[in-house]
């Protein structure tokens, strides 16, 4: 899942209508790739706006789930289904949007788009081919001080560039399959003595 959200991200900045735009530019601005190779020739971020996952956090509040869930098989008579399943992690992204691109006014123009798009469309919305998968996620500006800004961009490289640090919430990644309860449906109580 999070790939796709990143690709949604990235589909978003690059939207011919309301994007980021270059005259001279053919092709799409912002990609979604590790910052850290920037000063690489070969990795092709060279007048890019890039797109890096800086951490993955689970959301405390929502980790205390179910391990059960129960499905309905008939109203009359009530009859359920059980299946034993861990719950899913519901995860806050941490992204860096860089401006890497060749001019510096570009970069900051760039920044400032990126900014409005996202303050404009902060509630995304992921779907899959099956609907019980779809899910909306919040994007907000995260800022941090300056001194960890500083340690980061050391982390990535040294090089500091006009960026824009975000958080995304909440991803919702779902365990596969589940293993079947046989519930208690009948009671014998033939063999049972009471003194």
């Amino acid at each position: 899942m999070i790939k796709e959200v990143l690709t949604i991200l990235k589909n978003k900045l690059n939207d011919p209508a309301n994007g980021l735009k270059d005259g001279t530019r053919v092709g799409d601005i912002a990609v979604v790739d590790d910052i850290a190779k920037h000063e690489d020739e070969t990795s092709g971020l060279n007048d890019t706006v890039v797109i890096t996952l800086l951490n993955v956090e689970e959301e405390a509040t929502l980790k205390n789930r179910s391990w059960y869930t129960r499905t309905t098989l008939s109203e009359d008579p009530l009859l359920y289904d059980m299946k034993k399943q861990n719950p899913p992690a519901y995860l806050n992204l941490y992204l860096m949007i860089a401006a890497n691109r060749n001019a510096y006014d570009k970069s900051l123009t760039d920044i400032s788009k990126v900014i409005e798009i996202f303050q404009t469309n902060n509630v995304l919305e992921y779907t899959d081919a099956n609907a019980n998968k779809n899910f909306r996620f919040r994007i907000e500006l995260h800022s941090i001080p300056f001194e960890q800004l500083s340690y980061i961009w050391g982390l990535l490289g040294g090089k500091v560039m006009p960026s824009a640090l975000y958080k995304v919430s909440v991803v919702k990644i779902d365990s596969i399959g589940g293993t079947d309860i046989n519930l208690i449906d009948e009671v014998n109580i033939k063999s049972i003595k009471v003194d």
